[in-house]
């Protein structure tokens, strides 16, 4: 009999085992508190601002007075902020402490799914693994759904292995009100526990009954969005899955970079005797099932992995019960100082990984203070209440200014999402008679080349710089509509205030007047 058999243990150890492990969640998270303003997202604030009309009885709507449109992939963390909103104006510190508590459950689920499958100490292995690697703890304070998608994938997972259907069934639809990716998840634990299940006509018959309840929740679902928003995706499933791309796989250099990052888990898998395990097989086909689908995504933003993140915590539950299987097989004893060497290299890989130090050089805080300028010269520009701004990004300075904004990008512009060509954006962006543009220029000496000209029209007779803000990486440019009621107001406005180092403007270069 092997040394690594799963024994019988008192339950007063597992009682302190988990005790144990829940302070140590708990004193990691208070150790990395003080870093939160390092790694808060941009796209975060997006959720802040429908989670703020929300609260304020407008609806999920990006303008107030603007019509519903799902600009964000993250409905239950909208829904949840706004509630928070009631208590507390402070929506990062709600969105960060949220992403904590998550992470530190989903360290716990994890340990208890691995510990039931081979032994408590596999289960502190997988437990370490996750929380041991840096992006799991940056992921939390980026103030994104991505730590709350997690837990609530593997609180999924180890309901559904405890035949615990109803429950499973339950999380599952949270995690895809969370993002919509995860009823993939569901079709997957019902393919792979309805074999296990199939001779034994009681778990059958619930689990075929929770299935059903969750087709059925999600046909409901998708009803209310097609009667709120007109739309059954989400605005950025057409942004970044249907635009049109040179390559067949947009998201590959994004997958491999993240696949590179955890060479080490998916060797460890490796290492798995007996793959005929409901636990070990959904938490493959769930990782496998988001690889493949995230090369198919144009990668516009890739800090932090957060889309790929539930296949860490899926790899961590497999590469520590490969572990404890190749331990067992080559006797290698005892199975603790294996398990720290793997522990160690993955922890070596993950932090040389281009993405953990892309997330540490970020300083968020930095990017924010940065952007302070822009946000004091829209809330100080008259009639700033009546102002229709345009811009491509559509985080922190259109959150904190509260401007009434024209997305660019379309991410929160539904037209602006299935518009498929420059001059359909053109048309769109025209027809929302931005009075003000915001636009980025690659030389700080001239507007020659324009970084964004608002599909052209920065370069019509419409639109006349005015005015310049320096900021990181471009130079960018006011430009203001000369047909605007409001032109004559703004342009001596920003005009008087050039030089004030509250709001960091400076006169437009000649050059940008002689390119259109």
């Amino acid at each position: 009999r092997s040394s690594f058999s799963q024994t019988k243990e008192h339950p007063l150890n597992k009682l302190r085992i988990r005790l144990l492990l829940s302070l140590s969640g708990v004193a990691i998270a208070f150790a990395v508190w003080h870093l939160r303003l390092h790694f808060p997202f941009d796209d975060t604030f997006i959720s802040f601002r429908y989670a703020e009309h929300v609260a304020a009885g407008y609806g999920l709507v990006w303008n107030i007075g603007g019509p519903p449109t799902e600009g964000f992939t993250n409905l239950l963390l909208v829904l949840v902020l706004a509630t928070a909103r009631l208590i507390t104006s402070d929506l990062l510190v709600a969105s960060q402490i949220i992403g904590l508590l998550a992470t530190i459950v989903t360290g716990l689920t994890i340990f208890s799914i691995v510990s039931r499958t081979r032994t408590t100490v596999t289960g502190l292995v997988a437990a370490a693994l996750f929380w041991f690697t840096p992006l799991t703890w940056i992921n939390a304070l980026s103030g994104m759904e991505t730590s709350l998608f997690v837990m609530l994938c593997v609180l999924a997972v180890s309901f559904a292995i405890l035949r615990k259907f109803c429950s499973a069934t339950i999380l599952i639809f949270l995690a895809t009100l969370t993002r919509p990716e995860a009823a993939m998840l569901g079709v997957i634990i019902f393919a792979v526990m309805l074999p296990f299940n199939w001779h034994r006509t009681a778990e059958r018959n619930r689990l075929l009954k929770a299935t059903f309840g969750f087709i059925i929740a999600l046909c409901i679902f998708a009803l209310w969005k097609w009667w709120y928003f007109g739309e059954l995706l989400p605005n950025s499933f057409y942004v970044k899955v249907l635009m049109p791309t040179r390559s067949v796989v947009p998201g590959l250099q994004y997958v491999r970079l993240f696949v590179t990052s955890v060479l080490v888990l998916i060797a460890a898998s490796l290492g798995i005797r007996n793959w005929r395990n409901p636990a070990i097989l959904i938490a493959c086909f769930w990782a496998i099932s988001l690889l493949l689908f995230y090369l198919f995504v144009v990668p516009l933003e890739g800090l932090y992995d957060r889309f790929l993140w539930p296949v860490l915590a899926m790899l961590s539950i497999t590469a520590a019960i490969g572990v404890h299987d190749f331990a067992a097989r080559r006797h290698l004893r005892p199975l603790w100082v294996f398990a720290i060497i793997v522990i160690a290299m993955h922890i070596a890989l993950s932090v040389l990984s281009p993405r953990t130090e892309q997330a540490f050089a970020a300083h968020e805080e930095v990017w924010d203070a940065s952007l302070n300028p822009i946000v004091n010269v829209l809330r100080n520009l008259p009639h700033h209440d009546s102002l229709r701004f345009a811009y491509g990004d559509a985080g922190y300075v259109v959150y904190k200014s509260g401007i009434n904004h024209i997305d660019l990008f379309g991410l929160n512009d539904t037209r602006m999402a299935h518009a498929q060509t420059i001059f359909a954006r053109a048309a769109i962006v025209q027809s929302e008679r931005p009075d003000v543009m915001l636009l980025p220029v690659y030389s700080r000496d001239s507007c020659e080349a324009w970084v964004e000209d608002a599909y052209g029209l920065a370069r019509t007779n419409e639109f006349v710089p005015v005015a310049t803000t320096p900021a990181f990486p471009f130079l960018l440019v006011w430009v203001l509509n000369r047909n605007s009621s409001y032109y004559s107001d703004c342009r001596e406005w920003m005009l008087s205030r050039i030089g004030d180092t509250t709001f960091a403007l400076h006169p437009a270069p000649i050059i940008c007047y002689s390119t259109r």
